[in-house]
């Protein structure tokens, strides 16, 4: 394979901070990605290759020709937060402009980027000497040479030039944009013909943590991978209302083999963090079946079962330090989540309550669960929930929901759900 480096461009959102801020935070992402290159393809690899930086950019290459594993770097770089794009490169000296001229028109005629259909973009960056335009008139020449020829040109092989079909980046799918592009930074020219879209956002654990409540649908995994996104290594919570043994599978709940998929898929993101996250399974199928008793005429037991969901994360974000909670309601989605119940939910808690998906329509969420890999998941049928009620109320009162939970005692069954935690391994 012709490639030899990876091109890693960070978040653009980064250049609007100071120069020092600029710095910390790509300092940040570096630490990431060799955590999970270590973590991911052990530490002979960190061994093999070689980083250098500039503001925005980070330039990683094997140091020999034959340790290159390309192929490694993108399957884990590709699925860094902080990053916007990674590019597979051909690095060479830009002294040598014949080697330049020869790898980028193969490389753009290998991947279908034919002469006339590709304006090539050409950046340099500390190299005030480089004949550009020069630059740009050889490369166009050189196509048009080798596709006169059918590609029969001495030196150009396609299966060397052109990557397969997919890289493969673990669960996440990011776009790939055919773009024919040259770097070139001080004496090196970094020639690629595809940027591969990554999650972009800010490193995982520049923020502080918050606890993600998760289940086995749609909405969740996406709000919590979302909330990672911006930096914040989770505390995933999962709700569990009908209390299976974790290593008994024939007993486990579907909610809960449900949602730890979803956190299986999630925790893939997480191998750079410096902090590993945290799984709990809380069993609460006592306090349900009082909500469903006491709340079901009244078409309030999703609101008694969510305020409890909210007290229970809550008490895991004293025990970890988290600064919030991460839900995936949607404004106006379900019963639950109009705004006047979304008011009395968050009336539950001191703790705040982060929504990413607030504004969000059902396509949009599908398009990132497909993005993420978590929409398979989604999709296995599974028993909707028992405690639904046939005329749930759009338009709950705060004084009215409190009044019924003091007859449940709320206090003795967040008791018993913290006393049932279980911590899960993944």
């Amino acid at each position: 394979m012709v490639y030899n480096c990876i091109l890693v461009r960070y978040t653009g959102e980064f250049g609007v901070k100071s120069t020092q801020s600029q710095e910390y935070i790509e300092d940040f992402i570096h630490n990431n990605i060799k955590r999970a290159l270590t973590a991911s393809e052990g530490p002979d690899l960190l061994d093999r290759i070689r980083f250098f930086t500039r503001q925005g950019r980070l330039y990683i290459y094997f140091e020999r020709q034959q340790d290159t594993d390309v192929d490694s770097l993108v399957a884990v770089i590709g699925r860094t937060f902080g990053i916007s794009s990674i590019s597979p490169c051909f690095r060479t000296s830009v002294r040598d402009k014949t080697a330049v001229v020869s790898v980028a028109a193969k490389l753009m005629l290998a991947h279908g980027i034919g002469p006339g259909s590709f304006k090539i973009t050409v950046r340099a960056i500390k190299n005030p000497k480089l004949d550009i335009p020069s630059l740009k008139r050889d490369i166009t020449g050189l196509s048009n040479k080798i596709a006169l020829t059918n590609g029969s040109q001495k030196g150009f092989s396609r299966s060397r030039f052109k990557k397969g079909p997919k890289w493969k980046m673990g669960p996440w799918s990011g776009e790939v944009e055919s773009k024919p592009e040259i770097e070139v930074y001080k004496d090196h020219a970094f020639i690629s013909a595809e940027r591969i879209k990554s999650p972009g956002g800010f490193p995982l654990g520049l923020e502080n943590q918050m606890v993600a409540l998760v289940s086995g649908g749609l909405d969740s995994p996406v709000a919590a991978w979302l909330a990672m996104r911006r930096g914040a290594v989770p505390v995933f919570v999962v709700m569990d209302p009908d209390n299976g043994s974790i290593g008994d599978r024939a007993n486990a709940s579907a909610v809960r083999e449900k949602a730890l998929e979803n956190i299986k898929v999630l925790v893939e993101y997480t191998k750079g963090a410096l902090k590993a996250p945290t799984v709990y399974v809380a069993p609460y199928q006592s306090a349900l079946d009082a909500f469903i008793q006491h709340g079901s005429k009244k078409g309030i037991t999703c609101l008694l079962c969510k305020r409890f969901m909210y007290r229970v994360a809550e008490q895991i974000c004293f025990l970890h330090d988290c600064q919030g909670i991460v839900t995936g309601e949607i404004l106006g989605e379900q019963a639950s989540q109009t705004a006047k119940n979304l008011r009395v939910l968050d009336s539950a808690v001191m703790m705040p309550v982060h929504r990413p998906l607030f504004g969000f329509d059902k396509d949009e969420v599908v398009t990132l669960a497909n993005r993420i890999g978590t929409m398979p998941i989604a999709t296995i049928e599974s028993v909707p929930c028992k405690g639904v009620p046939k005329r749930p109320t759009i338009c709950g009162e705060v004084f009215e929901v409190e009044k019924v939970e003091e007859k449940i005692d709320i206090k003795k069954y967040l008791e018993q759900c913290l006393s049932g935690l279980e911590k899960v391994s993944q």
